[in-house]
């Protein structure tokens, strides 16, 4: 089995610092680490060489000081280390670095592509899927669980995938490409780096020549996106920490102050605007690959893609095409209802495109490469960073080559009438406004931070378009074989509520039934790290952090948390954070406006019975 691993060098997240002139980040002196997701992937790598054999090769893209990371992997127990270095892969982005990655699976075989889902620089995960759909295999996403079955001198490989809902299983032969999550079910050894092998080992370093490629294909020249500036988005928090380690009532007190709050005044959720476009090509709308539930209707996340859509329609004079995708189902289960289209229409979409083998994802993606192909494309595509759209879009993106910016938080128009999509990283430290030049501009967008469209009256009938589906396409993604479903139906309420209480692992099993009725107590959702989660105390749906939701409630209090990075990612929205935690060291008072040093468990059961004696007002 020939494994091939991706690696990359990060920043420190704390380290981020950007330059008030050139609004360029600051790497001088920046503290650097392999992905901590991709290192995951790694020891997987070399625990799958140990079960069946093979080898495993390294594969990072970076500037001089990136073979760091690989002489890491050296010393772990890689087999082989390869360093794309050239200064022209300088300014690439997801799609110029998936073309110099191809280029060396190419020449170097593969049976197995392993990377991290994310990358904690930029809080996504494009490359793999990109790099899939470039190279026409398999790709199985969110992997937590794998195993490889030796036949006759044939492997196959047994997956599980996680979805939003829950998880779906397949077998499939290699070649192909998996992404890796944080929940990847075997228990790897602690491995410290052999220093002598990492420090002896041979780095190959390659350049655009020794990858064939032009250098009009890489770096910045071979990028259709570009970042045009970096706005700093770090939310100065008060940092009150309060050391009550045996005064609860104090602590309850300071905690009750902040949690009586007025409570959310509802805004109106936005209407179609007034728009009078007929049209029948894909010129001249704005696109967007709707998410549906199991039932066949609009999940939330597609009317708050609706909302965007209908802005930049209004703005540029266009209509509104919709295409659906329906999650993963197994084979032989009915197929989805079939969307109204008064309903559409009411909704401002003036086309659904359906595919005519059907509304499962990987037929209506397949319909969408054939008509973007043959037809003047849209200027913007938009779609959900849901698991399902996080999988799909970037493997369309790939086999395209359209410029592509996932996991957004919204997009805006700029003097010159070009469309920005605004992408945060570094937790949301930072927001980069980008631009396209590629024909389309791909956009996934965050669920959760634009309001839904509401419907409105006296709008036409959408018009229904069948479009025929192309083959490869669907033989890019496997067959299901087996399905789970974990929905957690408070989950998706978790953003927009107004008070959130989160579990942390320091709050004890029992603290969570403690929390869950303060949640109730507070008119409030429980939350959890992902520790807690993967201890089963909570289910997943409940998880907040990168590999989780992002909440942006009126009050955030966690309770036990130790406030990782991973964590943090998704509180940085939050009006106000509070923290309890026993360690007066813990991380989480760093990201917090007020932080109680003391018993999380004391507080929560005395927070318990003063809200049994006076509730706080539900907003």
């Amino acid at each position: 089995m020939r494994t091939v691993v991706l690696l990359k060098q990060v920043p420190e997240p704390a380290e981020i610092v950007i330059d008030p002139e050139t609004r360029r980040i600051r790497r001088e002196g920046v503290a650097v680490q392999l992905n901590p997701f991709d290192r995951r992937a790694l020891l997987e790598a070399l625990r799958l060489r140990e079960e069946i054999g093979g080898t495993v090769t390294a594969l990072s893209m970076g500037p001089p000081q990136a073979e760091e990371v690989l002489r890491e992997a050296m010393g772990l127990g890689a087999d082989r280390a390869i360093h794309l270095s050239d200064r022209a892969f300088a300014g690439a982005d997801t799609l110029a670095t998936t073309r110099a990655l191809r280029a060396v699976l190419c020449r170097i075989g593969f049976d197995l592509v392993l990377a991290g889902r994310y990358s904690i620089d930029s809080d996504t995960g494009q490359v793999p899927p990109e790099l899939a759909g470039q190279l026409g295999v398999v790709l199985l996403p969110g992997v937590r669980r794998l195993g490889i079955e030796m036949q006759q001198g044939a492997a196959e490989i047994a997956a599980e995938c996680e979805t939003d809902e829950g998880w779906w299983g397949t077998r499939v032969c290699p070649p192909v490409v998996a992404t890796c999550t944080d929940r990847w079910a075997t228990r790897i050894p602690r491995i410290l780096p052999d220093t002598e092998r990492a420090a002896a080992a041979l780095v190959e370093r390659w350049g655009i020549a020794e990858c064939g490629l032009m250098p009009e294909s890489v770096g910045s020249a071979g990028s259709p996106t570009s970042v045009e500036t970096l706005r700093s988005l770090e939310r100065v928090r008060e940092q009150r920490v309060l050391v009550l380690a045996d005064d609860v009532d104090r602590a309850v007190e300071h905690l009750l102050a902040e949690l009586q709050g007025p409570p959310r005044a509802v805004a109106a959720l936005p209407t179609v605007g007034p728009r009078h476009v007929a049209h029948g090509r894909l010129a001249d709308s704005i696109l967007v690959v709707a998410e549906c539930d199991r039932s066949g209707r609009l999940a939330a996340v597609s009317r708050e893609l609706l909302n965007l859509a209908d802005e930049l329609a209004c703005q540029q004079g266009v209509g509104v095409s919709l295409v659906p995708i329906h999650p993963v189902r197994m084979m032989g289960a009915p197929a989805p209802l079939p969307l109204d289209l008064l309903e559409l229409g009411a909704l401002g979409v003036d086309v659904l495109l359906v595919p005519s083998t059907g509304g499962e994802a990987v037929h209506s993606l397949a319909a969408l490469e054939s008509v973007l192909g043959e037809e003047a494309p849209p200027a913007v595509l938009l779609g959900p960073a849901t698991s399902l759209g996080r999988s799909v879009l970037p493997v369309l993106a790939g086999r395209l080559e359209l410029g592509m910016i996932g996991d957004a938080i919204g997009v805006e128009r700029d003097g010159a009438g070009r469309i920005l999509a605004l992408k945060p990283a570094f937790g949301g430290q930072i927001v980069a406004p980008i631009a396209s030049r590629s024909p389309t501009m791909v956009v996934t967008l965050r669920p959760g931070l634009v309001a839904p469209l509401a419907a409105a009256a006296a709008r036409p009938l959408t018009q229904r378009r069948e479009v025929p589906v192309r083959a490869p396409l669907p033989l890019l993604f496997p067959p299901v074989v087996a399905e789970g479903v974990e929905v957690d139906a408070g989950g998706a309420a978790l953003e927009s509520a107004r008070i959130v209480i989160c579990v942390g692992h320091g709050l004890g099993a029992a603290g969570v039934v403690l929390a869950a009725d303060l949640a109730r107590a507070c008119g409030g959702e429980i939350a959890a790290t992902r520790r807690v989660c993967d201890l089963g105390w909570l289910p997943r749906q409940r998880q907040v952090g990168l590999s989780g939701r992002n909440v942006a409630p009126e009050v955030y209090l966690g309770l036990g948390v130790r406030g990782s990075f991973n964590h943090t990612v998704g509180i940085g929205r939050a009006g106000r954070v509070l923290a309890v935690n026993h360690d007066p060291g813990a991380e989480i008072f760093a990201a917090a406006d007020l932080g109680v040093v003391g018993d999380a468990v004391a507080v929560t059961r005395r927070l318990l019975d003063r809200l049994s004696l006076a509730p706080l007002p539900q907003g």
